[in-house]
């Protein structure tokens, strides 16, 4: 029964202090939280748009099927989706579609490889993405 008393005791005299001093650091804390998913979102969203309006700007392409039913390569050196068969301009690296990670095979050797290395694991060319970033 004491510690009831004593709980209540707290609650009423030293209670509304500790509210009072607590509070400005949940607001704190929300607004970094809040800042932070701004954050994340932007960095995301820039990683995965691609500029489709404009002078020059190449949209996906949808590559076309093979004879065999089957979805046909892109072509050496082009970025493409694996999940949807999307083609993209040289510098993308991520699918605005799904956010699936590009691939590309290599221009000189067929290799396949992220988009985003900056060259083939096999034979050690540069791949036209990472050198079109780079300038």
């Amino acid at each position: 029964m004491q510690l009831i008393t004593d709980a209540i005791e707290w609650f009423a005299n030293d209670g509304g202090t500790t509210i009072a001093t607590l509070f400005p650091f949940m607001l704190l804390g929300l607004a970094g939280l809040y800042v932070l998913w701004l954050v994340v979102g932007y960095l995301r969203v820039s990683q995965v748009a691609i500029e489709q309006d404009g002078p020059g700007a190449q949209a996906a392409v949808l590559l076309p099927p093979a004879a065999d039913g089957q979805r046909a390569a892109a072509p050496r050196g082009v970025p493409y989706c694996p999940v949807d068969g999307l083609q993209y301009p040289p510098g993308a690296r991520y699918c605005v579609q799904d956010e699936s990670e590009l691939l590309l095979a290599c221009a000189s050797c067929g290799t396949v490889i992220r988009a985003a290395a900056e060259s083939c694991y096999h034979c050690g060319t540069r791949s036209t993405t990472a050198a079109s970033d780079s300038h």
